[in-house]
């Protein structure tokens, strides 16, 4: 059974930009709020490589709005179908038959929707009010480069500091020494 129409917008993005529908949104006393992941959870036992790879970046890239309390075995079926999918890829390149290629493409399709409700497509992202992927403007990169060169600077700076003022014996081109010691009376 296919939805017709655009899918209803997390109640999240409207809380943030607003709700131009007037529409009752649930009260916050009532919403359970999810605890976000700290850490990479471990990864189910029996995944293979790609469903490691998965759970890792997933887990990394999406840790901000996947809870491990109510997400888990989302994330857990997705990573399952993704050697699911790479087996079934692999089987049908060997083999060329058309029954083959029939399965690989219905778990990679089925894989592909736990990648969507997960929020790892841009829009899904966007339904989500997660990230969104943007070129950079020659303004980011005018700040980017005014940023990376007071760092420089500063660098220099307390190179410059410590020279002056941590050595204690200046040796010059000559091969003179001078001791420069402070006087602490």
């Amino acid at each position: 059974m296919s939805i017709v129409g655009r899918p209803p917008k997390p109640v999240e993005l409207k809380r943030l930009l607003g709700n131009p529908g007037q529409r009752a949104l649930p009260d916050l006393d009532n919403v359970t709020h999810l605890p976000m992941a700290k850490e990479i959870p471990p990864a189910p036992e029996g995944l293979g490589l790609q469903g490691i790879n998965l759970w890792d970046r997933a887990w990394g890239i999406a840790i901000t709005w996947l809870s491990p309390d109510s997400d888990l075995e989302a994330i857990k079926n997705a990573a399952f179908l993704a050697d699911a999918s790479e087996a079934a890829r692999k089987k049908y390149m060997s083999t060329l038959e058309a029954n083959d290629g029939r399965a690989f493409v219905s778990i990679n399709k089925a894989y592909t929707d736990s990648l969507t409700s997960l929020g790892f497509d841009p829009v899904s992202r966007s339904r989500l009010g997660v990230a969104e992927v943007r070129a950079a403007t020659s303004i980011d990169r005018l700040l980017e480069r005014r940023q990376n060169r007071a760092k420089a600077e500063e660098v220099i700076l307390v190179e410059e500091y410590d020279i002056l003022v941590e050595p204690e014996t200046v040796i010059y081109e000559n091969g003179e020494t001078t001791n420069n010691e402070t006087n602490s009376n």
